[in-house]
């Protein structure tokens, strides 16, 4: 097994599996329950407000205060204030976090050199491809001022956001074989593409593209990109995702913030709002789907927003989201953008960020936006069963929260539809009508979501 140096092994190994205040580490500091952001408050270890936040396998302490202190505090450091030798520290971590200190067998004697080839055997392939294309980013400033004057980012934004720059597959390829890295692995991957009847021919719809990474449950990076100017076309698309991504983990989830995750399609929208100071990330879609939810959930994220378009795309996608997270326990949140509404991206690049932050907290449980949702719909001159039915399955998912703003927002309003009774009303109709029972029956399952059954008792005497 591959010799880590301790810091080096705590970062990958202890930290990733620890949870500092549940193993009592942090007592010193106060810490409070864990809150809905999947945060613990606690005392700043730097200034003593009680105002910091630390999340589960994270290594650090973070304060929020920027302008009085804006610290983060490695764990290490952490527990040196509250009273932890440097002697101990190291073993205490590692049994809270269950696993075994490294052996002390190998030492320094092979010098600089051992360090620095070791460095190069623990890189992966997308540690490689990061830094490759932040090297490309780099050597195309020109690229990137064009790109950052477009969008009208500062200097600082664009520091935070470390985008990177891919040149060209053929590049791309020569950079990871210095790295000892084979083309068949990047093209595993997505970092590039070839035709396997002729290898020798390699592209990437991401060529020419300022590039971002996207975590990925396999724990390599995978990459998306976007023009650095203008719109695309249809050979030339302004955004382009790796062929091989899963969007499972959101983008951006792992930079949180003390607030409530708010989830939104597009990777700018979600670097909107983390300029906002705002915890967002981006599903790269119209709704939180079930292995995002079930991402959230085993995260401890317990409430998330999800922000979605006025319109019909906009509602549906809310409502897989509804369906999705509260089946998993997370209490869901929808903020709907009216028509015409510029997306958060836009709001921010305008300068408009309380904007954005007046429509976050404006937001509705999810109880409450599917009754509001099943009033416009009843209140329409014809019934959409479909719509309808797609509003009673996703409330039967609702945490007991949500649910209880379901009831009362339903009965606040008076809307309750009998979609038994409406069933059999348009089973009836169909028969009527002609149709045979078992077309019917199909009809009525698709628009109600119930199946008629027609049976026949026996009798014995």
């Amino acid at each position: 097994m591959q010799h880590l140096a301790p810091g080096q092994f705590l970062r990958t190994v202890v930290y990733p599996r620890l949870d500092a205040v549940d193993k009592n580490l942090l007592d010193g500091l106060n810490p409070k329950q864990l809150g809905t952001s999947g945060a613990y408050p606690l005392t700043c270890p730097e200034c003593k407000a009680p105002e910091a936040y630390y999340y589960p396998q994270s290594a650090f302490i973070n304060c929020p205060r920027k302008r009085e202190c804006g610290v983060s505090t490695s764990i290490w450091d952490a527990m040196l204030s509250t009273g932890y030798s440097q002697k101990e520290i190291f073993s205490i971590l590692c049994d809270a976090a269950g696993v075994e200190p490294p052996s002390r067998e190998k030492n320094n004697s092979t010098g600089e050199a051992s360090s620095v080839a070791s460095s190069s055997a623990e890189l992966s392939i997308g540690q490689a491809v990061f830094r490759i294309t932040q090297g490309m980013a780099a050597s195309n400033a020109s690229i990137l001022a064009d790109f950052q004057k477009e969008r009208g980012y500062t200097e600082a934004q664009m520091k935070e956001m470390k985008l990177g720059y891919y040149t060209s597959p053929e590049e791309m390829v020569t950079e990871l074989a210095k790295l000892q890295f084979t083309k068949e692995e990047a093209a595993a991957l997505g970092y590039i593409e070839y035709d396997e009847s002729a290898p020798e021919k390699l592209w990437s719809g991401l060529a020419g593209k300022v590039i971002g990474y996207w975590p990925h449950p396999d724990g390599s990076i995978r990459l998306w990109g976007r023009l650095p100017v203008g719109s695309g076309s249809k050979r030339n698309p302004k955004y382009k995702f790796a062929p091989s991504l899963k969007k499972d983990i959101p983008y951006l989830f792992s930079r949180r913030k003390p607030t409530t995750l708010t989830c939104v399609e597009g990777t700018f929208d979600a670097w909107a709002l983390q300029l906002c100071d705002v915890w967002g990330a981006a599903i790269g879609g119209a709704s939180i789907n079930k292995a995002q939810a079930l991402y959230l959930a085993t995260k401890g994220v317990s409430e998330v927003n999800h922000m979605v378009d006025g319109d019909s795309a906009g509602w549906e996608g809310a409502v897989a989201s509804i369906r999705n997270c509260e089946g998993c326990g997370i209490v869901t949140n929808v903020i709907a953008l009216g028509s015409g509404m510029d997306d958060p991206d836009a709001l921010v690049r305008s300068g408009r960020s309380s904007e954005l932050l007046r429509l976050i907290e404006g937001r509705i449980n999810a109880g409450r936006y599917l009754a509001l949702m099943l009033s416009a719909e009843v209140g329409k001159d014809s019934l959409d069963l479909q719509a309808i039915n797609r509003i009673y399955a996703a409330a039967q998912q609702l945490t007991p929260h949500s649910r209880a703003a379901f009831e009362s927002q339903s009965s606040l309003l008076g809307v309750r539809v009998d979609l038994e009774a409406e069933a059999a009303r348009v089973f009836s109709g169909l028969i009527l009508n002609g149709m045979s029972f078992e077309q019917a029956r199909s009809v009525v399952l698709r628009q109600t979501g119930y199946t008629i059954t027609i049976s026949k008792e026996s009798n014995d005497g």
